[in-house]
């Protein structure tokens, strides 16, 4: 391993000890619930020599396991399905040329570090060149962590919204119905203003950035994003999320949003701007239960009800649920072997309660407060000392949980049937698996930035990533009935992989083997053929030995 000097990389603490100047990589931010802040975690990668220049140790090359290669090097086998595929799909859907309108020069390191990001599943940008010396690239050369916090500097938060923008429009020609949901992602970084602490899914030692997707349904498109302090819940959201969307150039469009979206407020809003809405609703809401007490008879006792495709029975009502002399439509579903199974779970959950308030009687509880919350479904018994004594279970309350299981509802406001509404809601998971794809997927669920500009501009980038990643899931739909196993996202990704050149005898690279049956089905499922891929790593071969 050789010594000769490098370049200081990013998120380095230079420490004066007695023999000299140490290098220290910050690798992540550790929150300490002690002190209530985070604490950078540093690794050791080197020396400082009288230049300036880092002279490094073992830590650094198993970080940049690469930097030891000499610039324009190559490994001796080259992958260039990633690329191929990425090219195909960004040529074939306008994004390409639209990263080029915008941001120019920077279009390919755009593209490569979203591709980067698609198929490494993470968003450390410390191991892009790791991968760059063994892919082929949109970009001539390739770069370092160094040049990528360059770009995302210069990366303009008017460009990206100029992109966005432009994005919208190639995709809302046509009345369009769009999902929508948001989730927080976890924030490892210093001051962003953004990051905050809220009410995270998950880890809520960190704070957090609240991501926001706006997904077209009908095209199967990811449309646009935002970013939302980690403190704002969804209900709020919602209203900002309506008004960017018109400021896109939206018009006819309905949304499709969960129960975390139902309010008075929000459907008020959607109806003041002319918005077709299809919303799940929230079971405690009282023009629900009606809705319920209405169509429960129907349902649980008739036939022609039935919808067959999913197993359950479903009606639609009709009311004026605001009292504004309009009509809204609502959808109730009744699934009697959810009903079952939801019987059993209350069931448990009383009987657990039960033993709850035994313990707590012997244990001769004096606090009131200590049993305020069983009041709901208990009638407690004090005695004339203070003391907790009995209990008994408020059975017509428990009632109306076990007469409610089994149903729920979904408010629209245009007419449709019952199984137009839940066919067109069901297939909102599309979204959900967006989501999962930015933060499993593309390495989302934490942000591991130390400013706002950064922030914007790696949040940009994944959502190239995702428009990518999702056209990939797309294109496999037919393919994924057929074998469940073989043909999921990760493990085409992996196929993806085994695509490329190897340096032979001569000093050149050659494609080695024809593509598999699996390789040509998977590459067609995009609309692409052999003939057309060697092609395009003829053409990058070429590339190679003018480097």
């Amino acid at each position: 391993m050789h010594q000769n000097p490098v370049d200081l990389p990013e998120r380095t603490v230079i420490i004066k000890g007695r023999s000299g100047s140490y290098v220290y990589l910050t690798q992540r931010v550790k929150y300490s619930p002690e002190l209530k802040q985070t604490r950078p975690v540093r690794v050791a990668i080197g020396k400082l020599n009288e230049e300036g220049k880092l002279i490094p140790n073992r830590n650094y090359f198993e970080i940049f396991p690469y930097e030891q290669n000499e610039p324009g090097d190559k490994a001796d086998f080259v992958i260039a399905g990633p690329h191929f595929v990425a090219d195909k799909i960004s040529a074939g859907n306008g994004l390409k040329e639209l990263l080029e309108t915008i941001f120019k020069d920077d279009s390919d390191k755009i593209l490569d570090i979203a591709t980067y990001m698609m198929m490494s599943e993470n968003n450390v940008m410390q191991y892009f060149e790791d991968y760059g010396y063994n892919h082929t690239l949109f970009s001539a050369e390739n770069f370092d962590d160094n040049a990528i916090g360059r770009l995302f500097k210069k990366i303009k938060v008017k460009d990206i919204d100029l992109f966005i923008r432009s994005w919208v429009h190639m995709h809302v020609e046509k009345q369009i119905y769009i999902a929508y949901d948001s989730t927080n992602m976890n924030s490892a970084a210093g001051n962003l203003e953004l990051a905050e602490y809220g009410h995270a899914k998950d880890r809520d030692e960190l704070p957090q950035v609240n991501l926001s997707i706006g997904y077209n349904q009908t095209d199967q498109v990811p449309l646009f994003y935002e970013l939302f302090p980690g403190s704002i819940i969804d209900n709020t959201e919602c209203e900002k999320m309506v008004e960017r969307a018109r400021q896109y150039g939206c018009r006819e469009i309905g949304f499709i949003l969960d129960r975390g979206y139902f309010s008075l407020r929000n459907i008020r809003y959607f109806e003041k701007h002319n918005y077709d809405y299809i919303l799940m609703t929230k079971g405690n809401a009282k023009f629900i239960q009606e809705a319920a007490e209405e169509a429960g008879a129907v349902l649980k006792n008739g036939y022609s009800n039935y919808m067959q495709g999913y197993e359950l029975y479903g009606m639609t009502v009709e009311k004026d649920l605001f009292n504004t002399g309009k009509k809204e439509y609502v959808h109730v579903y009744y699934n009697g072997i959810e009903a079952e199974k939801e019987k059993i779970t209350i069931n448990n959950r009383f009987n657990k309660m039960d033993e709850e308030l035994e313990k707590k009687k012997e244990k001769k509880i004096k606090k009131a407060e200590d049993v305020k919350s069983y009041e709901k479904y208990y009638r407690l018994g004090f005695d004339e000392n203070g003391y907790f004594m009995n209990y008994q279970r408020k059975d017509n309350e428990i009632m109306k949980l076990i007469n409610k299981a089994g149903y729920f509802a979904i408010v629209t406001s245009k007419k449709m049937s019952a199984e137009e509404a839940l066919e067109t809601y069901r297939d909102r998971d599309a979204v959900e698996k967006i989501f999962r794809m930015e933060k499993t997927y593309l390495g989302n669920d934490v942000f591991r930035v130390h400013s706002e500009e950064k922030l914007e501009s790696k949040v940009f980038v994944s959502f190239i990533a995702l428009i990518i990643r999702n056209e990939i899931y797309q294109s496999l739909k037919e393919l994924y009935k057929t074998n469940r196993k073989e043909y999921t996202v990760p493990k085409v990704l992996k196929d993806y992989e085994r695509l490329g050149v190897t340096k032979l005898a001569d000093e050149k690279y050659h494609i080695r083997y024809r593509l598999t049956n699996k390789q040509k089905k998977i590459l067609k499922a995009l609309g692409a053929t052999e003939e057309e891929y060697r092609k395009f790593v003829n053409e990058q071969m070429d590339m190679l030995v003018n480097n």
